[in-house]
């Protein structure tokens, strides 16, 4: 999103536009009344220069909010009104106002947008509860590494192909990459300590991640005449073209024509076969680690020093929790533009 230092008010550019005129019971005159007068409630005792700061900083984060909120989801207007959601304004807006950095508001902005739709007292409402009191704790190369760490675990990218796959994975580590030169072990335990991450019983290295996930992106070949399965399949299938392509690391080789197990169950359905026919075999014979990691780093230089640190800094055996999730999600949101567009809903639900 675009952040506007224009503020809130009752000559804001949101009530000259005409905004104000709406069919859902709250006019967004009330609305930034609402916003606004909260910080009565929680700066009025503050020094006069701490409260003159705080309140210009409620007026920017006022006017960015209620302008999100009118282009993505205008019929909740009508739920800030509910005090639950006044709470959980209050808390990005007192989050913003501490700092006044608008990478953060640009995040807060987005996770209460989202939460300002969420009526029904619900895991998503919570999640986006607890992900804007702890947003405001963390610091930018968290943030970043939350992004890569939620990608890493969570994020399933749907390519046609490998050039547009390593396209996808470019503008999404490009942005949030460059602060992992200055993350350490005890980032990687403070996100734990602040309930953004969870640590898992084993851990995961890159290469791993990536044909575990991608297994056709990644997959060595086999050639077909010294591979049984490959005889076996052809035989068995209703419908035998089509199942296998080129290898895409060595021209003389085949592989399953499918780059995830869950495409080639489909595709083994498809034809009569097994389901897990092609699924073991689309996952079997990989690249070494070593080949999957020279290649990621060829096509996506910036992951370089992510998976130079990724075990030594203890990322490799961390999930992101819920909160982790809402928080990764949202500052995708603010660095990736159009190149991540999914909504929260596919992760929490």
């Amino acid at each position: 999103m675009t952040w506007f230092r224009q503020k809130a008010g009752n000559n804001s550019q949101l009530v000259q536009a005409g905004t104000v005129n709406n069919n859902y019971g709250i006019s967004v005159q009330d609305a930034e009344h609402i916003c606004l007068r909260l910080i009565e409630e929680r700066f009025a005792s503050h020094s006069q220069e701490a409260y003159q700061t705080a309140k210009e900083r409620f007026e920017e984060f006022a006017f960015n909010y209620l302008k999100a909120l009118m282009e993505k989801s205008p019929q909740a207007i009508e739920n800030l009104s509910d005090p639950g959601i006044q709470s959980s304004i209050l808390a990005a807006e007192e989050g913003f106002a501490k700092s006044g950095d608008t990478n953060l508001g640009e995040i807060l902005v987005e996770m209460l947008v989202k939460r300002t739709s969420e009526a029904s007292r619900e895991v998503r409402q919570l999640a986006l509860d607890e992900a804007i009191s702890t947003a405001q704790k963390l610091a930018p190369k968290h943030l970043d590494a939350l992004s890569v760490l939620f990608l890493f675990r969570r994020v399933q990218i749907g390519t046609p192909t490998l050039p547009q796959f390593f396209q996808s994975m470019r503008a999404l580590v490009d942005p949030v990459a460059a602060s992992f030169a200055s993350f350490s072990d005890s980032d990687a335990q403070y996100l734990e300590a602040t309930g953004c991450a969870v640590r898992t019983v084993g851990s995961v290295s890159w290469p791993y991640g990536m044909k575990d996930k991608y297994p056709g992106y990644f997959h060595k070949g086999v050639i077909r005449e010294e591979t049984p399965a490959v005889a076996e399949i052809l035989e068995n299938a209703s419908n035998p073209d089509g199942l296998f392509v080129p290898s895409l690391h060595d021209a003389d080789m085949i592989r399953v024509n499918a780059v995830t197990k869950d495409e080639a169950r489909e595709l083994a359905v498809s034809t009569g076969l097994e389901s897990e026919s092609l699924a073991n075999l689309v996952s079997s014979y990989p690249l070494s680690d070593q080949e999957i990691t020279d290649i990621l780093a060829r096509e996506i230089p910036a992951l370089s020093p992510v998976m130079e640190r990724w075990s030594a800094v203890g990322l490799d055996s961390l999930d992101t929790s819920l909160t982790g999730i809402a928080i990764g999600h949202a500052n995708f949101k603010r660095v990736a533009g159009s190149a991540f567009n999914a909504e929260i809903d596919i992760w929490i639900n």
